[in-house]
């Protein structure tokens, strides 16, 4: 289902292209026009980088976009899980570390990664599981994996983060790891937080949660994104 949806998704962006409603729905100032506009970008972080829109809610986004603000655009970033919003956060922020699983694609976006001064991006790929492994992934294809050095690559950062962006593999893992490395007064934001397999985490991590729900950039559905602050 998900990949006949992306294949016609894919087919209608030629044809919108062609007849300039891409165009017309860019130079829109409304964010409904916008989120049509990214419907067309369904796995394409390229297109999203362009249109300078991270894959969480726009509630979200709104709010991490503020809080970087108070942060005079110098805060430090850790992010798990590269991609589209690792640019939108560099134009926002001092600097940004993100580790990726996915070799091929941290490769397929180098050359953007690159143009960013502030952004130093680590590939970690996973490795088969043993009697040992802590951090694993529900993810198809990954079951049998461990994402133990993906999750303590953090470890390899010097200093607290300003903001943890929890968007990648092994997200309870990477959220229990997470907590301690917060500056005063930082934050969390954990994407897909309604999934059932996070909730236990989320709830016991000792976090202030804010839930925002809502259209996501790419997506045709509502999503979730959470954000996880210190408790006052």
């Amino acid at each position: 289902m998900k990949n006949t949806y992306v294949s016609v998704v894919r087919f209608a962006r030629k044809v919108a292209e062609r007849c300039g409603l891409l165009a017309a729905l860019e130079r829109s100032n409304s964010r409904f026009a916008l989120w049509i506009r990214s419907l067309f970008g369904i796995y394409d972080s390229a297109d999203l980088v362009r249109l300078d829109m991270p894959w969480w809610t726009f509630s979200a986004i709104d709010a991490v976009n503020v809080f970087l603000a108070s942060r005079n655009h110098k805060a430090r970033i850790y992010e798990f899980g590269a991609g589209a919003s690792t640019v939108w956060l560099a134009k926002r922020s001092g600097s940004v570390d993100s580790v990726e699983h996915d070799a091929p694609f941290a490769q397929t976006m180098g050359g953007i990664f690159g143009a960013y001064p502030n952004i130093a991006v680590r590939v970690v790929e996973p490795v088969a599981a043993s009697a040992s492994s802590k951090a694993r992934s529900n993810r198809k294809g990954y079951t049998e994996c461990s994402f133990d050095q993906y999750v303590s690559s953090i470890d390899r950062v010097d200093g607290t983060f300003d903001l943890i962006v929890i968007d990648g593999r092994a997200r309870v893992s990477c959220l229990a790891k997470s907590v301690s490395r917060l500056s005063p007064g930082g934050m969390i934001l954990f994407d897909n937080s309604n999934r059932p397999e996070y909730r236990q985490a989320i709830n016991s991590c000792g976090l202030q949660e804010r839930v925002t729900r809502g259209l996501a950039p790419a997506l045709p559905f509502p999503s979730q994104t959470s954000i996880l602050t210190q408790r006052a």
